[in-house]
């Protein structure tokens, strides 16, 4: 009997085995690990960026076995995705040998994550609560459109995560911008917008991110909010450079008229896209007596055929702005039959949020 129970004893912590498809590679989870840990110590090249179950860049499929959630991933996945068997493997922790899928496919062009040294060059608003950060850092840095950085300044315990709103360059740039929303309450965005910040310094981690335009000849939606502007720009602004021929509908959400912004950029690209390019933006609380003559409500009101102009079944989506915005517009798309395969997304989370994780 003692016997038995010693045995049973080393079997429940016993590590684990996870098969990584398609990489056909099989690793020892510890039982104290998370799956990405113990993949990262390993040397497997596993999709990641924050480790703590917001960025949702470690997401993969839970192809057999099971695991334990260390946080719900609800939190960062939507409903169809967890149906559809996705984890995210910084927070799963294994209770038997499991086999999974990463979505090799979405391995974003190999630029390393570097430091860099900044300094900030300039600034400028955009609207009553957005601004542009120009700043140039120590040497080149070259990322794909649609990646981040994160910022670390001095007396701040964490970084924060902003998307460039630049253009990649060949050969990499010192030269970037970022789009910052002001969150009142917000550390970062509070010291930012108290005062001129012109040559304050900073440290930059980057690129990272998974947020980039994959190849295809499907037609284009994309939906944003607020300063998730930015990356979605970045994307635009690079695609038109390399004649990227694809029919695009843009939805854009905002409380006000004084919340838009880059209406005159929006409209370049209109004249200069070799297809059909509609930038729609949408109003949800705009003054009913206003002059505004535009879409009015929820942005998500407009996610189907008749309002884009296009068939949504056959679009591939990039959404970008707050979990609410993006966790509404996943339901919308999969109620109009856009395969989840076909979505990306990157869900902007301000700092408060990111302090209670």
């Amino acid at each position: 009997m003692l016997k038995n129970i010693i045995q049973g004893f080393k079997d429940r912590n016993k590590p684990r085995m996870a098969t990584l498809q398609p990489l056909n590679k099989t690793i020892e989870v510890p039982r104290d690990q998370t799956l990405l840990q113990a993949a990262l110590e390993q040397g497997i090249t596993f999709p990641h960026h924050c480790t703590v179950g917001t960025c949702g860049n470690c997401k993969c499929r839970l192809l057999s076995g099971n695991v334990r959630a260390v946080l719900d991933f609800s939190y960062t996945l939507s409903e169809a995705e967890i149906n559809d068997g996705f984890i995210l493997a910084c927070q799963s922790m294994l209770k038997e040998d499991v086999e999974v899928e990463i979505d090799v496919s979405d391995a974003v062009p190999d630029f390393p994550i570097e430091t860099f040294h900044g300094v900030v060059k300039e600034t400028s608003m955009l609207t009553h609560d957005i601004m542009e950060v120009s700043v140039e850092v120590d040497r080149p840095i070259s990322f794909t459109a649609g990646q981040f950085a994160d910022i670390g300044l001095e007396g701040f315990e964490r970084h924060r995560s902003y998307s460039f709103a630049s253009t990649p360059v060949q050969d990499g740039t010192k030269e970037l911008k970022f789009h910052v929303r002001h969150v009142s309450g917000g550390s970062y965005t509070d010291w930012l917008f108290s005062e001129d910040r012109t040559d304050e310094r900073f440290e930059l981690h980057g690129p990272a991110g998974n947020f980039w335009l994959r190849p295809a000849d499907a037609p284009i939606l994309c939906i944003a909010g607020g300063s998730g502007m930015a990356p979605i720009k970045s994307i635009l602004d690079d695609a038109i450079t390399k004649n990227i021929n694809r029919p695009v509908t843009y939805l854009f959400g905002a409380r006000e008229q004084r919340d838009l912004y880059c209406l005159d950029e929006m409209q370049a690209l209109k004249e200069q896209w070799p297809k059909q390019f509609n930038y729609i933006p949408v109003l949800s609380e705009e003054a009913e007596d206003s002059s505004w003559k535009g879409m009015r409500g929820l942005v998500t009101d407009f996610i189907n055929d008749e309002s884009t102009g296009m068939s949504l079944s056959e679009c591939h989506a990039y959404l970008c702005g707050p979990p609410g915005m993006i966790d509404a517009a996943l339901i919308e798309l999969e109620r109009n039959n856009v395969n989840i395969e076909q979505i990306h997304y990157d869900k902007f989370l301000d700092s408060r949020q990111l302090e209670k994780n």
